[in-house]
């Protein structure tokens, strides 16, 4: 019962080439260094938001979310645990790539809160940046080969890796459209312990004290910045309510 219509197409295609740009760069990175420091570097994206959240404050001498930031510390020290980086020297141009896609995924998330403003659902956002992201798949497939016939095995995969990315994109722009953005960008470290305990699982992955500490200091970043942004909001109703 819904509708493909917008009044508001311009900030679309603005999201979803920022979308867009930031994948094509990250994988662009992924294949030239090593993974750990990749996803750390990606991970730097809440540090911007942190920075940026101050700043803003500063300017309207507004209090900063100094807690908030703390959390995000936490969680980022917990990914170095996890993800161990380690520079080499011919990384240095992948690496400043990778920062790069974290400063326009805080671009994108800036984009989403502004269309969530706008009253944008989610699913038409992730919509719209699918379709771009297809066209411009299928034009770079044309030029480094083409298609191929595809095997049961490697239709599932796709499918499966598919629908999950899809379900992702669309719980993670509702949460930064609508949602407390510090917040968001803190649990969205989550996503490096679930895929830990998942290599632990289903394919053995050994245990390591320093993984063990990350997943606590993720764990413990989250369940505070969760409770920051409660008491937070709770305070913001009680003073609305007082007026």
């Amino acid at each position: 019962g819904q509708t493909l219509k917008t009044k508001h197409f311009g900030m679309h295609v603005v999201r979803s080439f920022l979308g867009v740009l930031s994948i094509v760069l990250w994988f662009y990175a992924l294949g030239r260094m090593q993974f750990g420091t990749c996803m750390t570097l990606i991970y730097t994206t809440p540090l911007f938001m942190a920075l940026n959240f101050i700043i803003l404050a500063r300017l309207k001498s507004t209090r900063a979310p100094w807690l908030m930031t703390a959390s995000i510390l936490v969680g980022f020290v917990g990914i170095i645990c996890m993800l161990k980086p380690n520079f080499n020297s011919d990384e240095f141009i992948p690496a400043l790539v990778c920062l790069g896609v974290s400063l326009i995924d805080l671009a994108t998330y800036w984009q989403m809160k502004q269309m969530g403003q706008l009253k944008e659902p989610s699913w038409r956002i992730v919509f719209y940046f699918s379709v771009l992201g297809i066209v411009f798949a299928a034009v770079g497939t044309m030029f480094t080969g083409g298609f191929h016939a595809l095997d049961s095995k490697a239709l599932g995969g796709i499918l499966a890796m598919g629908l999950f990315a899809t379900l992702g994109q669309i719980c993670t722009t509702r949460s930064y459209a609508y949602g407390n953005m510090l917040l968001s960008s803190c649990l969205g470290f989550s996503a490096i312990p679930f895929s830990a305990v998942m290599g632990i699982l289903l394919f053995d992955d050994a245990v390591e004290a320093a993984s063990l500490i990350g997943m606590s200091l993720i764990l413990a970043s989250g369940v505070t910045a969760a409770v920051t942004t409660k008491k937070m909001e709770a305070a913001e109703r009680s003073q609305q309510a007082a007026r």
